[in-house]
């Protein structure tokens, strides 16, 4: 089997195509550890961006193996085949002076991978296939914290969603017999005080819950108002479930020392945390969820 793949990637690479597509992902290659890496650290620190960026390109995957037969049925025409060089050769030409930062190779890399695709399905396949278009196009850039941080800051003032996190956590801590007090994105206790930082504020949560929403929505075959409900109970969620997930946290820092601390904030903690809730809300979902022919959950 290796040496049937081995020898069909050796004429594959024969051809001015396949030579142009190899060197292109080359550069994937190149990129691979410094995205990888990226998402394992954050995944370290408790964050579930490596969950969001797996799912879409699950999605993409599956997308794509369902379709393969018409996929092959309507190769590139030669003009898109080279509108698809023309993109992996620039591309790959620039990308080795812009290896100082993570996201000029992300963008040197997505035109690539642009690239091969126009060149085997052409420009048509970002028609026929909108959704695992952007899904892929997504999943190239792994700091998707960043884009949602600047979303949410260019219409909401600074450090909004953290003091209502604080506040509602401290109002939480209150009632279980804590001595708490908001003070803007801080939680003020007589032994200390916690801060509520961007990536504690629940918005990345909700955004990935949202996203599973829609991937569970998109598999059952439900209609946009379902899927749009899905979205909505997934990020209602993720917000609310943040508040105990504070209350712990800040407990944890203040009371039961370092060790604690860390192990809630960090990336046992996160996973728990993670689990707990999508388990939750994937049942919840799947309940709610419509029959539907060609649905495979």
């Amino acid at each position: 089997m290796s040496r049937d793949v081995l020898s069909r990637t050796i004429s594959f690479a024969q051809t001015a195509h396949g030579f142009i597509v190899l060197m292109g992902m080359l550069i994937g290659l190149l990129y691979f550890p410094g995205w990888f890496g990226y998402l394992f650290s954050r995944a370290l620190d408790g964050a579930i961006s490596w969950f969001l960026i797996t799912a879409m390109l699950m999605f993409v995957s599956l997308d794509l193996w369902q379709n393969r037969a018409m996929l092959k049925e309507h190769p590139a025409s030669e003009e898109d085949k080279l509108i698809g060089h023309v993109l992996i050769i620039c591309g790959v030409l620039v990308y080795p002076f812009c290896r100082l930062a993570l996201w000029p190779q992300a963008l040197l890399w997505l035109l690539i991978l642009v690239g091969i695709i126009i060149s085997f399905w052409g420009l048509c396949f970002f028609r026929n296939y909108k959704l695992s278009s952007l899904f892929l196009a997504l999943t190239v850039y792994p700091r998707l914290g960043i884009i949602s941080r600047t979303a949410w800051e260019f219409f909401f003032p600074p450090n909004a969603l953290e003091n209502v996190m604080a506040h509602i956590a401290s109002v939480g801590l209150k009632s279980i017999g804590m001595k708490a007090l908001a003070e803007g994105r801080f939680i003020l206790f007589p032994q200390g005080k916690v801060e509520v930082g961007w990536g504690c504020n629940g918005l990345d949560m909700a955004i990935s819950v949202a996203f599973a929403g829609l991937f569970i929505g998109l598999i059952f075959r439900q209609t946009v108002l379902e899927i749009a409900k899905f979205i909505a109970i997934g990020i209602a969620m993720a917000l609310v479930a943040n508040i105990p997930r504070l209350m712990l946290v800040s407990i944890a820092y203040v009371y039961w020392g370092k060790s604690w601390f860390q192990f809630w904030h960090g990336f046992w903690g996160g996973q728990v945390f993670s689990a707990i809730l999508f388990t939750l809300y994937y049942y919840l979902v799947v309940f709610s969820a419509k029959d539907r022919p060609g649905a495979t959950l």
